[in-house]
């Protein structure tokens, strides 16, 4: 395979193209001013700054903690052998200590498809008797949970494949188990804390200190302001709460996942996991182009023409698709060229172009634009060179297919302009605007305007003597400055900002490639996705808001566990010094 693509007409004129670009005055000019660039004052102090440390391992919030950890420690200790005598040893845990890799992951999907499929066909038999279908549901739930609970305790970090399977897990319960779609995530996220706490009860030898990284303060600073917002600025105290719930629910998947991590090894397992999960859904992306699946009329406009279908895959939305294709194809990207295996080369590079096919026939305009910056940073991370052939590939798609030049050329047109202001993005943006206009400080309430919150309820707000409708703001950084002011705004954005530059950060001190690789796709996925929000509610939906703060907690679990190994090295060579010294 790899010999047919060496062989093959575009490879060679990619070659062509690169030595011609090489020996060119143009290729002269930029690297001359490359060499001024480097030994500039600005490049030196951005260089400084993004190589700045984690200074919370030295605040006395930390020593504070790391002295509550120690003490915790202690009391472990002494619990220690009554631990060994009646549990660890017993026939059970031995029993589950035995199963090990991917069987864990057969197992317990076995037991979750099983108990909704029971579930299920009950509930179709006998109609008659849905309570009781509910119940059974529940109780294979829990049933599964346990399990779950018990399969994981071996490998922790088997339990966040099913974060990397949200998609489709949930998929399943939607079509199946309906009554248990809406709090199937919840339930789990309170399993896997339990999970966290037995880790540290039972492995405290393994977990010496907090686990801290450069995300832990921005975050906690984040959920403080938007409690200050929900306390002082609650028109509805109720419908507050519930848009409170939506903004922070999901953020703290980050805390679980950093500390299920195990190392770095593991950190690959998961974005190899959601990798493959996502190819197969790209997959079935061009198969439904393929066969041209129907779609709601409103996904085109009407003065639009090409556009004959777009897909969606197993969500309900070609958008919130786009974006979660956004996220994994620079993962994708990222594994293939850090792989040392030709297979599993091959494999997440054909993903990694799955994706990118499939992401062109959601013909999302937004997944778009935060696609092709996350392609901008991936290539500005491992290698500028590629930008400019990145750059060509995109104006040849343009060109040659005939779909996707007229829906970017339409977005151009005074047509769509003109449909934009009546009924889409650019109206409901004034509006949003001239809304927050009013409440500039705090804003109309949390889940008041803008988002799924409001719709549900649907509420309305007072403008210009004239009460107008919620709808969808269709801008995500929008809809919050609406509902909570200038403050939240800020807020936000300053999270959003401290995820990129701590994840840039985490890329800068990584030595091994194939973890540079993944850190830089993940890198440019987050920030594709960031910018996708300036166009689109993705932090709305559950599964994109779940997967981005995971990956968040991935990157960060390297640079922790990175950070960590350095400090041994660090002590040991100090160890080493001293004790010449002494002889």
């Amino acid at each position: 395979m790899l010999d047919i693509l060496k062989g093959s007409f575009f490879v060679r004129c990619l070659i062509w193209l690169s030595v011609a670009y090489d020996r060119s005055r143009l290729a002269r000019i930029v690297k001359r001013l490359a060499r001024i660039w480097h030994k500039s004052f600005t490049f030196g102090l951005l260089s400084r700054y993004f190589k700045k440390g984690c200074a919370y391992e030295h605040s006395f919030i930390y020593k504070i903690v790391a002295k509550l950890t120690h003490i915790l420690s202690r009391l472990m200790r002494m619990t220690d052998r009554a631990l060994n005598r009646w549990f660890r040893g017993s026939i059970f845990c031995r029993a589950v200590r035995n199963i090990r890799g991917y069987g864990l992951l057969v197992l317990l999907f076995g037991v979750v498809v099983t108990g909704a499929a029971l579930g299920g066909v009950f509930g179709l038999v006998f109609r008659d008797f849905a309570d009781i279908a509910v119940d059974m549901v529940l109780v294979m739930g829990v049933i599964a949970f346990v399990t779950a609970a018990a399969l994981v305790l071996t490998d922790y970090t088997v339990s966040l494949y099913i974060l990397g399977a949200y998609a489709v897990i949930d998929y399943v319960l939607r079509t199946f188990v309906p009554a248990f779609a809406g709090m199937w995530d919840e339930a789990y996220f309170l399993g896997l804390v339990l999970l966290c706490i037995w880790k540290w009860a039972v492995h405290y030898r393994d977990c010496r200190g907090p686990v801290f990284s450069p995300m832990d303060m921005p975050i906690l600073g984040f959920l403080a302001v938007m409690t200050f917002v929900y306390l002082v600025n609650s028109p509805d105290p109720k419908i507050s709460l519930e848009g409170l719930r939506v903004v922070v629910q999901y953020i703290l998947w980050y805390y679980v996942v950093i500390r299920l991590v195990k190392n770095n090894d593991k950190a690959v397992l998961v974005s190899r996991f959601f990798a493959v999960v996502v190819g197969l859904m790209a997959l079935h992306g061009i198969y439904q182009f393929i066969i041209g699946v129907e779609m709601p009329a409103g996904w085109v406009d009407q003065n639009e023409a090409g556009v004959r279908t777009r897909v969606f895959s197993i969500l309900t939305s070609p958008n919130i698709f786009g974006s979660l294709l956004t996220l994994g194809a620079p993962i994708s990207l990222g594994l293939a060229f850090g792989e040392r295996n030709t297979y599993l080369k091959i494999i997440f590079g054909g993903a990694a172009l799955a994706m990118i096919g499939s992401l062109l026939f959601t013909f999302s305009r937004g997944a778009w634009i935060g696609f092709a910056v996350a392609f901008a940073v991936y290539v500005l991370i491992k290698d500028k060179r590629l930008l400019a052939p990145g750059i060509i590939a995109a104006v040849l798609v343009i060109l040659l297919v005939p779909s996707v030049g007229n829906r970017i050329t339409y977005m151009l047109s005074p047509e769509y302009i003109e449909s934009s202001l009546r009924g889409g993005r650019l109206v409901r943006w004034m509006t949003g605007a001239r809304i927050m206009s009013f409440f500039p400080t705090l804003g109309v309430g949390l889940g008041h305007f803008g988002g799924a919150v409001a719709m549900n309820h649907g509420l309305s707000t007072l403008l210009d003597g004239e009460y107008t409708e919620t709808f969808y703001m269709d801008n995500y950084y929008l809809k919050t400055a609406v509902e909570t002011g200038i403050v939240g705004l800020l807020a936000m954005l300053g999270l959003m900002y401290c995820v990129i530059i701590n994840s840039l950060r985490t890329v800068s001190i990584l030595r091994d490639k194939r973890m540079k690789e993944l850190a830089s796709g993940i890198t440019a996925g987050l920030t594709g996705v960031i910018v996708h929000n300036c166009v689109e509610n993705v932090f709305e939906v559950p599964l994109m808001c779940t997967v981005f703060w995971l990956f968040v907690g991935v990157i960060m679990a390297v640079w922790y566990h990175t950070h960590k190994n350095r400090q041994k090295e660090l002590r040991q060579k100090r160890k080493i010094q001293l004790t010449s010294v002494k002889d």
